[in-house]
């Protein structure tokens, strides 16, 4: 049953007519806050909201010391809160591009915003997965260039001109199949290498992949997300399945490049002398992400 949070705050301004209905929103976002640094469930749609006083932590962990309520691990909390998503059907988009989809599943999270590199929702990393497309995996500068210097060199020694835009480029994807530039990977026991036909390009320590995986994809939710029009014409989405998978292997990583099921992206592109890059992004078949795995679990959000 849906909370009418405004119309609580109303009442509690009511009868401390000192405070304001806004700042008693602002508290529960702060309490909210709390919650969510300690692992705990919080009200759905109540945003975490940071900057609170010590004295109302202290407070708050007073109370849920002497209340003891229900333990939930992070997983149990994310999936409650996924499947009463689920159960709203389709809902309006919120972003555009690539991304709108996560940025749809953190604000209905009511995820805190934050530049912090960890996980995104009590230690669990989040990654919304639609269609059968590439599910990027993660971003990482080469080890080493080998064929080049840097970047700069990459683009223009490796890359083409692309007429339609005026501008030298290197925009491909590539596993260990040659594509049609000639690329391809070859994983050895310390490092995957990158060849341009029979060149060595660059080149990646497998302590830097295991890093990268280990760092960010301890605990990971893959969300499939389908789409569909709303009644007003715009594009809505619906969280209807998730795949929670721990502990990545670099072994395991291996395997799937040397299976042709691990992709490096290129996505250079050189202007007037400055190259611009969006990432040299590892990504994997969305069927293969759990063979990525030492342990996954597969959830329906529709079941209660």
């Amino acid at each position: 049953m849906a909370i009418n949070k405004s119309a609580i705050y109303r009442e509690l301004s009511a009868i401390h007519p000192a405070r304001s209905a806004k700042s008693f929103e602002f508290k529960f976002q702060n309490i909210s806050a709390i919650l969510y640094e300690q692992k705990l469930s919080y009200v759905d749609g109540l945003r975490p909201m940071g900057n609170y006083q010590i004295a109302l932590k202290t407070s708050v962990l007073n109370y849920l010391k002497q209340a003891k309520p229900n333990e939930q691990s992070p997983i149990d909390i994310l999936v409650d809160k996924l499947r009463r998503l689920r159960n709203r059907d389709y809902l309006p988009i919120h972003g555009k591009g690539t991304g709108r989809y996560g940025l749809s599943l953190e604000y209905y999270l009511s995820i805190p915003q934050n530049s912090s590199k960890e996980a995104d929702f009590m230690g669990i990393e989040l990654k919304t997965k639609k269609g059968k497309s590439l599910q990027t995996l993660f971003s990482r500068v080469p080890s080493r260039y080998l064929a080049c210097k840097d970047k700069n060199q990459l683009v223009e020694k490796f890359g083409y001109f692309d007429e339609k835009r005026n501008r030298q480029a290197l925009y491909t994807s590539f596993n260990n199949t040659q594509d049609s530039l000639g690329f391809n990977l070859i994983a050895n026991k310390d490092k995957i290498v990158v060849n341009k036909k029979k060149t060595e390009i660059l080149e990646y320590d497998n302590s830097v992949l295991e890093n990268a995986l280990l760092s960010n994809h301890n605990k990971t939710a893959y969300v499939s997300v389908s789409s569909q029009r709303l009644k007003n014409g715009n594009a809505g989405c619906r969280f209807d399945q998730l795949l929670y998978c721990k502990t990545p292997s670099l072994l395991n990583f291996l395997h799937l490049a040397n299976d042709g099921n691990m992709y490096l992206d290129f996505t250079l592109s050189e202007t007037n002398g400055r190259v611009k890059d969006h990432g040299f992004l590892w990504r994997v078949p969305q069927d293969a992400i759990g063979d990525l795995y030492q342990e996954t679990q597969l959830i329906d959000l529709s079941l209660n």
